[in-house]
């Protein structure tokens, strides 16, 4: 089974709703696909540091998907 990695900005108050609503739209595409996949969800406080928890995690996930409101 492949392992996806969700890197999501939410502990932005100012965008809370959106960043939720981008998290609900990548699982339910990842839920469509025919293929089942294991998510993992890491949440950071920032835009920022997404591409820094993603360098950290590289072998760890076969995928990433990035999100983040600026």
């Amino acid at each position: 089974m492949k392992k996806i990695c969700i890197v999501a900005s939410k502990y932005s108050k100012y965008y809370e709703d959106i960043i939720n609503m981008l998290i609900d739209g990548a699982n339910e595409a990842i839920s469509n696909h025919k293929k089942k996949f294991k998510i993992n969800i890491i949440f950071v406080p920032g835009v920022f540091e997404i591409p820094y928890v993603i360098s950290k995690n590289l072998k760890k996930f076969d995928a990433f998907i990035a999100l983040g409101c600026v």
